[in-house]
């Protein structure tokens, strides 16, 4: 079935279990970017549930037709291409770390639990390619799925942070390139002054960014033995715990100014730091290639309701953004018990900027739902299973292709995707 396109404002009789929509009809500054943050029609998204059992604190990835998902809630991983009910089975699976992997197109990259190893798993050919431990050793393997630090994957890129003193060559910044028939590893020259914090990628501008220190490291993939541009925020706040998001040449991150967190942009070419215009912030945010975004702000008790804050949205063209609404934003009119429209904790959207997704962190609470929009507008998706309620997920993520996530209830969970059109 398609979205519920409820679009009811405060007090309105709710319909379907009085799930209804939020168009953003208020006040809050910062709701005035006038951003053509224009993509797919909700009502046309069909979810799916598999039925497939996913850990509640393990992760999930969606690549080119396939879904990577953990299984247990340390180790145990599996897979799946689009309408499969059930998982297509990995060798030695409980070797794998369950909420630490990373997909590029048709390759999974599966992190060994015991030595901190890579291993590019093919899904065409149902073949596995070891990196060395001599070669990639990664410095540490983050808990939680929204932990900072862990690889991450953009177009057939892979980046990672290796322990320079495991590592044959001593190079701590490593790209693997998964394009071809054996994984390539591109090594920096230049290590950062200590072991980074976290590492991300900006494929179509072919460069790296880590956090070390409060000063952030941009290397050039074309040129690895070239020194990396090195920008110092320490005057800007710093750089805190939250995994960054580098697309689009921008550096989206969180700082720490004025007794509060900041959600601040770097333009990687010359190291400017711009606000945004609502600076307050909390919990995760996303940046895509194309230039969109979605953080959640936090400027005073008003901007959360449990621990769903509210979302903004936009386009790095206009740091101001569309914010998610008030009361009238509420699930159900009158009560907060079912959280609100726009409103939660974590979030994704494709590379190609279709549609803007939030939802909810590790095992699913009553009102973590899968919130959709193209821009200004999200909408809730009937749940396929059950006609009078709502689809309600975790710990999303986004291909061109598909949006994977964990759903159910609680901490039983399972696998849920959407076939983006």
């Amino acid at each position: 079935m398609g979205a519920a396109l409820f679009m009811g404002m405060a007090g309105d009789c709710p319909m379907n279990g009085g799930m209804t929509g939020n168009t953003n009809g208020n006040d809050n500054t910062g709701n005035t970017n006038g951003n053509d943050n224009t993509g797919g029609t909700p009502s046309s998204l069909t979810p799916v549930n598999t039925g497939i059992e996913v850990h509640n604190s393990a992760r999930v990835a969606a690549g080119d037709g396939i879904i990577a998902y953990g299984t247990g809630g340390f180790s145990g991983v599996d897979w799946i291409r689009k309408g499969d009910t059930a998982g297509r089975g990995v060798t030695n699976s409980a070797d794998y770390r369950a909420s630490a992997f990373a997909v590029a197109g048709k390759k999974i990259i599966w992190i060994k639990s015991a030595d901190f190893t890579l291993h590019v798993f093919n899904t065409e050919d149902d073949t596995t390619s070891d990196i060395a431990v001599t070669d990639i050793r990664l410095q540490n393997i983050p808990v939680g799925v929204q932990s900072q630090g862990h690889i991450r994957a953009d177009g057939n890129y892979v980046a990672t942070m290796s322990d320079d003193g495991e590592v044959t060559d001593g190079k701590i910044v490593k790209v693997v390139d998964v394009s071809g028939a054996t994984p390539s590893i591109i090594a920096f020259g230049t290590n950062p002054a200590s072991q980074p914090d976290q590492i991300d990628v900006d494929a179509a501008n072919k460069m790296v960014a880590v956090a070390d220190n409060d000063i952030f490291y941009v290397y050039d993939i074309d040129n690895p033995n070239t020194a990396p541009q090195m920008y110092d925020v320490s005057g800007e706040g710093g750089i805190q715990d939250t995994q960054m998001s580098f697309k689009d040449g921008m550096i989206f991150y969180h700082a720490f100014e004025n007794g509060s967190t900041r959600a601040k942009m770097l333009d990687a070419s010359d190291g400017s730091v711009m606000d945004m215009g609502v600076t307050e912030a909390a919990v995760n945010l996303c940046l895509n290639a194309t230039g969109k975004y979605i953080y959640y702000v936090d400027r005073d008790a008003l901007d959360s309701v449990g621990s769903d804050y509210r979302s903004g949205i936009g386009t790095t063209a206009d740091l101001n953004p569309t914010l998610a609404g008030d009361e009238e934003a509420r699930v159900t009119a009158g009560t907060d018990n079912l959280g609100r429209i726009g409103w939660a904790q974590a979030c994704t959207i494709p590379p190609d900027g279709s549609y803007y997704f939030l939802c909810g962190v590790d095992s699913i609470g009553t009102g973590e739902w899968l919130h959709v929009g193209t821009g200004g507008t999200f909408v809730l998706l009937t749940d396929p299973d059950d006609s009078a309620d709502m689809v309600r997920a975790s710990d999303a993520h986004a291909s061109n292709d598909i949006v994977a996530y964990k759903t159910g209830r609680n901490s039983d969970t399972t696998l849920g995707y959407i076939d983006l059109p």
